[in-house]
């Protein structure tokens, strides 16, 4: 059975006690393995997690999909609060560099608040992921590499590096696992572009995909781009769609509209699959 459990996204569940932030969290649980995906803004995903009566003292994996603060901020509460033996963290080519956003004239700051010193003092396995696709559990994938196909899914010039170039996300990385009914396909910002990560997906697992979770980051798309994407990804045989986070309420709007396995994803929803 798969089990996966939004801990924090930027709207929670109706009628709950849970709290809601901009950013992502997901905990995925399979075979007894337990591999929490992005670590969210701050350690309000942890205080969801005690609510939902997840225990987040025995992780085999932590992913972080990029560096930006709204995907591992909580991190540095979690190894504080919690001490992990034998927990591997995985992060993409690059991830060490710093990572800005334009506004104006200036760039601001908007990577993680830690580096490899001080996740070396908590003793963690930090491990970059190298090639394209990389096993970390039994039916469980990292990947990375997205070559950029799609003419609409161009580069956000808002983003930069140190230099002031701009943001290719060579960083970013994806999760995949299999199921009997297809593939889980589990993304945090999807900056490379959603239809360049289902592309590579498909091509590299030939496989189809049973489910899409997580952030496309559509929501500071123009109407225009926002309607084409949706319009391609919701050509592909993709079953269960929970797109989240930084997708934007607009286009989440569209996705529910157009696809009869949208499912809302936030904190506290929890996809099972058996």
């Amino acid at each position: 059975m798969l089990q996966i459990t939004t801990l924090i996204d930027n709207t929670a569940k109706k009628r709950s006690d849970l709290a809601a932030e901009h950013g992502f969290s997901c905990l995925v649980e399979k075979g007894g393995r337990r591999i929490l995906f992005d670590t969210g803004a701050s350690r309000t995903f942890i205080e969801n997690a005690a609510k939902l009566g997840k225990d987040l003292g025995h992780l085999d994996h932590i992913v972080l999909s990029h560096r930006h603060w709204d995907h591992g901020g909580g991190l540095i509460p979690l190894l504080e609060e919690n001490s992990y033996p034998s927990l591997r963290l995985w992060s993409g080519k690059g991830f060490e560099e710093e990572k800005f956003v334009e506004e104006g004239e200036e760039l601001r700051p908007i990577g993680v608040p830690f580096n490899r010193d001080i996740i070396t003092r908590h003793k963690i396995m930090w491990h970059t992921v190298c090639a394209d696709t990389v096993m970390i559990s039994h039916g469980v994938w990292l990947i990375t590499d997205f070559a950029r196909r799609n003419a609409i899914e161009e580069e956000n010039p808002r983003f930069r590096l140190k230099d002031g170039s701009v943001d290719p996300f060579n960083d970013e990385v994806a999760l995949v696992v299999d199921t009997p009914k297809g593939l889980v396909l589990i993304v945090g910002c999807s900056h490379p572009g959603i239809l360049n990560i289902v592309d590579a997906t498909l091509e590299r697992f030939s496989r189809p995909i049973y489910a899409l979770l997580g952030g496309i980051h559509l929501s500071d798309a123009t109407p225009e781009r926002r309607a084409e994407v949706i319009k391609q990804l919701l050509a592909y045989p993709i079953e269960k769609i929970g797109v989240c986070h930084c997708t934007g309420e607009e286009a989440i709007k569209m996705v529910k509209k157009g696809s009869r396995g949208f499912f809302e994803n936030c904190s506290g929803s929890s996809l099972i699959i058996v």
